[in-house]
């Protein structure tokens, strides 16, 4: 039998980071898995029975325990689909777009696992600190949708 041998690796410095060469891919697909068991979810509802008109608006402030937290993700659903146009949906900080893409729901679609064009987070606008109101409004309604909600994903900081 054939032992493996394996190469010592030096300890990460605190605020270095991790990387590949390093430390190999396997690490760090480890760590944001890690990362990823910390994250959680809000599930924030814009109408209900009542269809969505451009100019719907719910908010949410952030608690604490995400002070200098990311958001990670962002996705959206509705009970009924638009019969009529995509429905656009922003998520705010303040007056800053978090997104560099809106969420869409397209026509007929009641999920944004399947939009033509998927939201995308800014980079630069995805960092919260408590008390900060995030602010989830429709900018494009289509037509005679209904219990429409946009989910965040937050992930708190190290």
């Amino acid at each position: 039998m054939t032992l493996q041998a394996w190469s010592e690796v030096a300890d990460p410095v605190a605020g270095e980071g991790v990387s590949a060469t390093d430390y190999g891919i396997p690490v760090l697909l480890l760590l944001d898995r890690l990362h990823a068991l910390e994250d959680q979810v809000f599930y924030i509802p814009l109408n209900g029975a009542t269809p969505l008109v451009t100019g719907d608006k719910q908010y949410w402030r952030v608690p604490a325990k995400f002070d200098s937290g990311t958001l990670v993700a962002v996705a959206a659903c509705c009970k009924v689909g638009s019969t009529s146009g995509a429905v656009t949906l922003t998520v705010n900080n303040g007056a800053t777009s978090m997104l560099s893409t809106n969420i869409t729901l397209d026509q007929n679609e009641t999920d944004t696992l399947t939009a033509a064009v998927p939201a995308v987070i800014d980079g630069a606008q995805d960092d919260l600190a408590t008390g900060d109101l995030i602010e989830l409004g429709c900018t494009a309604a289509g037509a005679s949708v209904t219990y429409c909600a946009i989910e965040l994903t937050i992930r708190p900081s190290a």
